[in-house]
């Protein structure tokens, strides 16, 4: 090989390293701690839910804590349909330090059992729950402005991060338990105001797919949501016979699997630049819980703790996901993002409370059983009638994903040029707005639900383009545009 040919190769390797290096999101190239931040509440809500040598069980601690952090959310929510915008900032350091206090009093059970003593921790779950409600609201703004590719990152590397540190913490005694989990809140609230310091450079301006909706909320999905918590809060008050299996076996597999699965997600994503099919993923997560909760019943007292270990892992990538799509609903929506992030927690958060109190009704009766396979069927029954949609009306959740972000300039190029074109060839105004998007590469069913038409009419307009045209393939139209490439 010459020395020209070295150089050239060299230049090639630059260009070709220089080129995987922009396709990582910017949160990864301009990586900060605070950018996964969000692993800090959502630590502090697990560990204190899960902790059996708690002041109250799990359940009756449930009930409280998520009734209060619904409530939260839903004042929260009408303030802001109203023109009141709560100040986030002005209320933060005050709950986070009533969640810190709430956070002992909880994890070390200082007063004796008594109905006086119930009520105490009841209050204290309730108040945690209004500041974890509260540290939540505090990334909306962030992650708001963040695009799909960001989301993504700053969402899963939180859940990796967010699940190992849960190891060690789970297995500490209360006491040192109790500091730790008394310190997040605060931990919290820095590390969101920081990230609020530090925002992630924008690619581009983002489409506002949700306009139309004053509110932008995807229902489907969180009828899905609030179906699966109910039944999630539910199976934790019916009792199943189980054999004992050791505690640190458990922690580690269950972080230890949620850890692949969020490695999985990010290499799926941001190594082989995949896309992620968001209604296909949800009614995979929903039919393994309802499998699981279906099985559970008949299996035998060994496999009832892996079964819900496995519903355990389905429920914290429920939640991950969940996160996501509210970020990335917010950044293309003209609605609040506080309206937005606020109605999906509601409808994950006041199911799951609700459930956990039907769960305890439940396992009073002389068949228990019974009851988990009918959780078991309608957790199915939602996944048919509400996900099963061929014409998904959410299919523009992570659409970021489909191309690479494109130099402003060079779509307006395009846009200019069919305009152009159009108006030389006779196309209607909507032929144009197909051809603007065709020539991006976009695909027919993204063009149906950007315009609010049937992928059968893209169809239409797509034959009626290239016979006005005189074309016959989009190659043959980005050569009239004067883009051979």
């Amino acid at each position: 090989m010459g020395i020209g040919e070295q150089g050239s190769a060299r230049d090639r390797a630059t260009d070709s390293a220089a080129a995987g290096k922009e396709r990582r999101p910017a949160v990864l190239r301009n990586f900060d701690i605070s950018y996964i931040g969000v692993c800090a509440p959502q630590i502090w809500i697990y560990c204190i839910a899960h902790r059996s040598d708690g002041a109250l069980g799990e359940v009756a601690l449930g009930v409280p804590l998520y009734l209060a952090l619904s409530a939260t959310m839903a004042v929260v929510m009408m303030l802001v349909l109203r023109g009141c915008v709560p100040s986030l900032r002005r209320l933060a350091w005050p709950l986070a330090v009533v969640q810190g206090l709430a956070s002992v009093a909880l994890v070390v059970p200082l007063l004796p059992a008594s109905p006086s003593a119930s009520i105490f921790y009841a209050v204290a779950a309730a108040l945690a729950g209004a500041g974890v409600a509260w540290l939540y609201l505090q990334w909306a703004p962030f992650f708001a402005s963040s695009g799909a590719k960001d989301v993504i990152a700053c969402v899963f590397v939180a859940m990796a991060v967010g699940s190992a540190l849960k190891v060690p913490l789970d297995m500490l005694p209360a006491p040192a338990a109790a500091i730790v989990l008394a310190l997040l809140p605060a931990v919290s609230v820095a590390l969101a105001r920081r990230a609020d310091a530090r925002p992630v450079p924008a690619g581009r301006a983002p489409r506002m797919f949700h306009e139309v909706n004053p509110t932008a909320i995807p229902w489907k999905i969180l009828f899905g949501v609030a179906v699966y918590s109910f039944a999630i809060g539910a199976v934790k008050g019916v009792p199943v016979q189980s054999d004992p299996v050791p505690f640190v076996a458990l922690t580690v597999v269950h972080h230890g699997v949620e850890i692949v699965l969020a490695a999985a997600m990010l290499w799926w994503v941001l190594v082989r630049g995949r896309l992620i099919n968001f209604s296909g993923l949800w009614r995979a997560v929903l039919l393994f819980t309802a499998a699981a909760l279906f099985f559970l019943p008949v299996a035998g007292p060994a496999a009832v703790p892996w079964l819900l270990l496995g519903a355990g892992i389905a429920q914290t990538l429920v939640v991950m996901l969940l996160w996501a799509m509210l970020a990335d609903v917010a950044h293309h929506s003209t609605a609040s993002p506080l309206v937005i992030f606020a109605s999906g927690w509601l409808a994950y958060s006041l199911p799951l409370a609700l459930g956990e109190t039907a769960g305890a009704l439940l396992g009073q009766l002389e068949s228990p059983a019974i009851a988990v396979t009918v959780l078991a069927y309608v957790v199915t029954v939602t996944v048919v009638l509400a996900l099963n949609d061929s014409a998904f009306a959410q299919r523009r959740i992570f659409a970021d994903l489909d191309v690479a972000a494109p130099v402003p300039a060079v779509f307006e190029s395009l846009d200019a040029g069919c305009e152009r074109l159009g108006a030389e060839c006779g196309l209607t105004v909507r032929e144009v707005e197909v051809l603007q998007m065709l020539v991006k590469g976009r695909s027919k069913s993204y063009i149906a639900e950007t315009l609010f038409i049937s992928e059968n009419t893209v169809r239409s307009h797509s034959k009626h383009i290239y016979h006005k045209l005189g074309v016959h393939s989009k190659q043959e139209v980005l050569d009239l545009l004067g883009l051979g490439d």
